[in-house]
């Protein structure tokens, strides 16, 4: 049983680096090095899913669920029942266009603010997973691959974050169609992220609220 997980597990892996290996290609960066933003902005696990939507209805969950229908733009139902419990429900979900649209770019950067802390936190943990403040040259050669890359990634947002942003974040296309609010948009880094306002209109401010969070990762 635990060889075949074990096979299962690479199995996964490798077809998670063949699908992104263009990505790097563009960027230019090692592979590996974006794992864990494609985690937080492209992929989202159920766990990332589920703490971002626990955090949203702790903090803003009277103020979503006072809206009306006069406080929404005319929008279709879509997958939802109606068009509010759609925008109810985007805002939930952290869809940065709606908490734009409906309550203010201030707001729209705290939800922004909270997906970048996140996304650092995530990182600082990895990092401290295998102690890489106190880890020598010898003991970081020893490393998985997978703790290799946290390191390149820590490297990586330290040296090339502003230009990863500006030449590649910013870089919109449409690999999916229909997004209220998104006629010709599309998402950033050439259609892979989530949050596609986050990575157009937003970026700026995702790039400036993840360089604000670089010193809580641990130095060596």
């Amino acid at each position: 049983m635990k060889l075949k997980i074990k096979i299962l597990k690479e199995n996964k892996q490798t077809l998670k680096e063949n699908r992104y290996a263009g990505l790097y290609q563009q960027v230019g960066a090692h592979p590996g090095s974006l794992d864990m933003f494609i985690r937080n902005f492209i992929e989202i696990p159920i766990d990332i899913e589920m703490a971002r939507r626990d955090f949203i209805q702790s903090n803003f969950g009277p103020q979503i669920n006072a809206l009306t229908d006069a406080d929404i733009p005319p929008t279709s139902k879509r997958t939802a029942s109606t068009p509010l419990q759609k925008v109810q429900k985007g805002l939930i979900h952290g869809h940065t266009f709606w908490w734009n649209r409906i309550f203010g770019p201030q707001m729209a950067e705290d939800i922004i603010r909270y997906k970048a802390t996140s996304y650092m936190q995530d990182l600082k943990s990895k990092l401290e997973s295998f102690n890489y403040s106190t880890m020598t040259g010898e003991e970081f050669e020893t490393l998985p691959e997978e703790d290799k890359a946290a390191v390149y990634e820590k490297h990586f947002l330290e040296d090339h974050l502003g230009d990863f942003f500006d030449q590649h974040v910013k870089m919109g296309s449409m690999n999916t169609t229909g997004y209220v609010g998104n006629p010709g948009v599309g998402a950033g880094l050439y259609g892979q992220m989530s949050d596609w306002w986050m990575s157009t209109a937003g970026a700026d401010m995702l790039k400036d609220n993840i360089k604000q969070q670089l010193s809580i990762l641990p130095q060596r």
